[in-house]
């Protein structure tokens, strides 16, 4: 037998603990109780979405298609059985930010009230203007409950690209709420390329000063389906690279400075999150429905890096014999 920090090991089998991988204590009535987790409506198709908890059920918001005209919504008390609440916020007013379509519905939580943000769409003829959205509601429950409070944020950094009545890219937000300051990343354009833009306020009502990029822009292509998560003492955002994959980025704070980009797979437009009961999980697009998986973090690395399900294949590690019996 060798030894590696302290674990014994096999000369042909090492332990995944041993290599920094963290179980997850739900994984084993994941792999029990359900085929694969996820939600696959068959009448109509999912895109970019949300996963939250609300008294006893996990709640699943997307955009709707075809049309994205409003939102699909639907609950699960396991991840694996819904119960289809489908349609959210289908009305549009003509003249609203949000008159022609909804895209990629954001819910955060605080004090009782969830607060979604979304990107609103205006235009028409592929001019679609584009603004982050805001709807509340303090009964998630009651599909008819959310209500839309308007539009609460279009770019104005220097160099952006952003007109209104032309197409004008500001979609995909992330809230999260780091001390007393609200962070709200979207992706769009400047002079220099595709970004992900970073947004801050004190109050969920603003005013919000946009910082504009915090990674260098991406030529020919914008990111898409930005999210962020805390792990330990790193924070870790998650994007879309169109034609190329899911990457993320490793940083100290909420505005980097990152480290990366790494790839991950499968699956695009990743959504990261906790379960109730504490236990780490990622979901993300699979032909125009939803699956969801664990996800595991290697502390092999520092910090960690995240690592779907069981792909334990990308840790390439020598094996050095230091004593044997």
């Amino acid at each position: 037998m060798g030894v590696i920090a302290g674990c014994a090991i096999a000369l042909t089998v090492l332990s995944l603990t041993c290599l920094g991988f963290q179980p997850l204590a739900g994984q084993a009535a994941y792999t029990a109780d359900c085929e694969q987790l996820g939600w696959f409506p068959t009448e109509f198709g999912l895109k970019d979405h949300s996963v939250f908890w609300y008294d006893g059920y996990y709640y699943l918001i997307s955009i709707y298609l075809p049309g994205e005209q409003k939102f699909a919504y639907g609950r699960s008390t396991d991840l694996c059985n819904w119960d289809d609440l489908s349609p959210v916020m289908e009305t549009r007013v003509p003249g609203s930010w949000d008159e022609t379509a909804i895209w990629a519905p954001f819910v955060y939580q605080e004090n009782g009230t969830f607060y979604m943000v979304y990107t609103g769409v205006k235009g028409d003829n592929y001019n679609f203007t584009q603004s982050i959205m805001l709807a509340t509601t303090t009964n998630p429950a009651d599909p008819l409950s959310w209500q839309s409070q308007g539009m609460i944020f279009q770019p104005d950094h220097e160099g952006m690209i952003w007109q209104d009545g032309e197409w004008a890219d500001c979609r995909d937000p992330t809230l999260v709420k780091v001390d007393d300051i609200y962070y709200l990343y979207y992706t769009g354009r400047d002079t220099a390329g595709g970004i992900i833009g970073l947004a801050t306020a004190t109050s969920l009502d603003g005013p919000w000063t946009d910082w504009g990029a915090i990674f260098p822009s991406l030529a020919g292509a914008i990111p898409e389906s930005a999210t962020l998560a805390q792990y330990d003492s790193a924070y870790y955002l998650f994007y879309h690279h169109p034609g190329q994959g899911e990457f993320y980025f490793i940083g100290p704070g909420p505005s980097g400075p990152w480290q990366g980009p790494y790839d991950l797979f499968p699956g695009w437009a990743h959504e990261v999150w906790q379960s109730v009961e504490g236990d780490w999980y990622i979901s993300y697009l699979t032909f125009y429905t939803v699956t969801i998986s664990p996800l595991m973090w290697n502390s092999f690395y520092s910090p960690p890096h995240p690592f779907i399900g069981s792909s334990y294949n990308r840790i390439l590690l020598p094996l050095v014999r230091v004593d044997s019996e």
